[in-house]
């Protein structure tokens, strides 16, 4: 059995492969591509797992929120890796991840996230002995509306821009590590463990990233 995880919110994507009782992880480039190395990346992790894409049998990804561009791709990717394998696609929020890495067991944290335009992405979670649980789903709000959302005494997990863009006060920063991303290795165990437990598996189509918004495309003046 061969299970394939992508995680690719964040500029600084990584795949993850387990055959086994052996995981390996590789990060991207995270100036480079991802539609360029994605793929490439995978089949060296499998390369040293001694198998091949065909093998897959259980597949996860990250579907966000984040960057519109590398969920855009991880997702496509991981649908077609589906699609040709028929094998199950689930598709776990990046920030569950994260949590389920960062977190030791009944510990909660805040994910916050630029979302430009005055805006940010916010979530909460606890860690459980194998799961996650959502304190507080994904979503858009304003540095106002972050003000009273925000729990005081938990650890706040986000990007290098996301304090000035969220207004936060000392106490708050305080409280902020901007050096976690969502991991693809963490990703992939907490989705087998949610197939293992017998979460819904539909048609790969039916996996979309969680953008939250629209995306505002910038009109060329002419």
């Amino acid at each position: 059995m061969i299970d394939v995880a992508l995680e690719t919110s964040t500029r600084r994507p990584s795949v993850a492969a387990r055959r086994g009782e052996r995981l390996v992880e590789r990060n991207l480039d995270r100036d480079g591509a991802h539609a360029s190395d994605l793929l490439p990346a995978l089949d060296e992790l499998l390369d040293e797992l001694d198998a091949r894409a065909t093998d897959s049998t259980r597949l996860v990804v990250g579907i966000g929120p984040g960057s519109y561009t590398g969920l855009r791709v991880g997702v496509a990717t991981a649908q077609g890796l589906a699609r040709g394998q028929g094998a199950p696609l689930i598709g776990v929020p990046s920030g569950e991840a994260l949590a389920f890495a960062e977190c030791d067991q009944g510990e909660a944290i805040v994910q916050l996230l630029d979302a430009r335009a005055q805006e940010l992405y916010f979530a909460s979670y606890r860690r459980r002995a194998d799961d996650v649980l959502v304190l507080t789903a994904p979503r858009v709000v304003t540095p106002d509306e972050l003000a009273a959302l925000l729990p005081p005494d938990v650890r706040i997990l986000g990007d290098a821009t996301c304090a000035d863009a969220a207004q936060l006060a000392e106490e708050a920063r305080a409280r902020l590590t901007t050096d976690r991303v969502p991991r693809a290795g963490a990703l992939l165990q907490l989705g087998c463990a949610r197939l293992a437990a017998g979460a819904p598996v539909g048609a790969p189509e039916t996996v979309l990233p969680l953008y939250l918004r629209p995306f505002a495309a910038k009109l060329r003046k002419r």
